[in-house]
């Protein structure tokens, strides 16, 4: 991910995609929820600002751009990250040596709806972004058309094909009609265009699918298991950081003979069996290897400046790991089980749920869903969207509020009689007809004549 503050960085547009009614449609319906509308105005203006006479030489600046699109240069790449992440656009560095660095823009064509929702994950951040009901609309409306289009095709499957062929209406040499001539070759030749790919979603992660096929297979696991689990393997694996074979080691133990994975079994044990020694032994090299470029912000103490950098450059596993240890403490199982909800089902950027588990153990010794929510909730609503906004807003709410400990719930306290500091009071001026009268009282009330 390319990001800078330079206004004069300079852009091409590598190429123009065709974008049909039906294109479009997709692209308002299913894409905006998504990316925004600043991203959507950005993608079809660099589809319309594409020159085919352009060479790499014509290339301007990102102010362009912003003038265009009447942003700040942050926003505009917010935007342009956003359609990388859906795969509408693939940004590549050009090292040039006369121009410098380039940034090649190359946008990809619109899947159709259907392809849309059988991506799991673009359907169910779409359900996040507009909800269950009008997900569910969506979802009807194009499956609607879809089968309206579908039920025409199949209405003409009957019908005879008695089109002319090419060699009914046309005559050729038989020697170019088998082998066509050397200009006709080269002519091909000079022709073949670039083929741009449909949009899919950009994914860091690259997984050897195959390898973890044939591994399972040794355990009588099928293929179509692998397929049919994809999602929830990438999500357990980017969650601990784990490798291909440290994925099926850690699974093993789950497998019970019925040729089946049980993904919610794999990842309670992988989130007990995390402390094995082998596994930690991982954890703490990784942890320990893992650095980034180092942050400086003015914004920022050295601790937050530290904190942020270990925050975008290690798994939320790793993280929570390093700072437990720092703290001579262990991680528990249902620690990890936060993280993985949060990360994987609530889709949270790995970068703010490591700055969220740092604030959690800010505030107690461990790190709960209840606490979490409270904290990440109170985020959102102050428009904090990344680790760096996080921190920033964590230091003002300590200035302001006094210890940022305020997240976590006030402890009643019920505070007993400290008998020892009692003493007893004893009247000396009391008749004995005083008590005669307070006993004969007492038994009369209570009825124990």
């Amino acid at each position: 991910m390319f990001e800078t503050r330079d206004p004069k960085q300079p852009y091409f547009i590598a190429n123009q995609v065709e974008i049909f009614p039906t294109d479009l449609r997709v692209l308002v319906k299913l894409y905006q929820p998504l990316v925004g509308s600043l991203a959507l105005s950005l993608y079809l203006s660099l589809n319309e600002n594409y020159r085919s006479a352009a060479m790499l030489s014509d290339a301007t600046g990102l102010y362009t751009l912003q003038e265009q699109l009447d942003c700040d240069i942050k926003r505009l790449f917010s935007a342009l990250h956003k359609l990388e992440g859906v795969g509408l656009i693939q940004t590549r560095l050009l090292d040039n040596e006369i121009m410098g660095q380039v940034l090649i823009f190359q946008l990809l064509y619109l899947p159709s709806s259907s392809e849309f929702f059988a991506t799991p994950l673009l359907a169910s951040l779409l359900k996040e972004k507009v909800g269950v009901s009008t997900f569910k609309r969506l979802s009807k409306e194009f499956a609607r058309e879809n089968q309206e289009k579908q039920t025409e095709i199949n209405g003409l499957q009957n019908a005879r094909d008695i089109s002319a062929s090419f060699m009914d209406i046309f005559s050729l040499p038989e020697e170019e009609a088998i082998d066509p001539s050397i200009e006709v070759k080269q002519a091909a030749n000079d022709n073949q265009a670039v083929k741009i790919g449909k949009a899919a979603i950009n994914e860091t992660e690259q997984i050897d699918w195959e390898f973890l096929k044939e591994q399972f297979e040794i355990y009588q696991i099928p293929a179509e298991e692998i397929d049919q689990n994809r999602d929830g393997i990438r999500a357990v694996m980017r969650t601990y950081d784990l490798t291909e074979q440290e994925f099926v080691d850690e699974a093993l133990s789950s497998l019970h003979g019925d040729y089946h994975l049980d993904l919610p079994a794999i990842r309670q044990t992988i989130a007990s069996s995390i402390h094995a020694d082998q596994t930690r032994t991982r954890l703490k090299q990784q942890t320990g290897s893992s650095q980034a470029s180092a942050i400086e912000d003015a914004r920022f103490t050295d601790e937050e400046q530290k904190v942020l950098q270990l925050a975008q450059s290690q798994s939320p596993a790793q993280f929570l790991y390093q700072l437990k240890t720092n703290r001579h403490d262990y991680v528990d199982a249902s620690e990890y089980k936060v993280l993985d909800s949060l990360y994987n089902e609530k889709g949270i950027p790995s970068e703010l749920l490591n700055v969220l588990t740092y604030a959690c153990l800010k505030c107690g010794p461990n790190v709960s869903y209840r606490l979490a929510n409270r904290i990440l909730h109170d985020w959102l609503q102050h428009g904090v969207k990344t680790g760096a906004q996080a921190i920033e807003y964590m230091a003002k709410r300590e200035q302001n509020k006094g210890k940022y400990v305020r997240y976590a719930q006030n402890k009643r306290v019920e505070k007993g009689t400290d008998w020892s500091k009692k003493k007893s009071t004893v009247n000396q001026d009391v008749s004995s007809a005083e008590l005669k009268t307070f006993f004969k009282n007492f038994e009369d009330q209570n009825g124990m004549k």
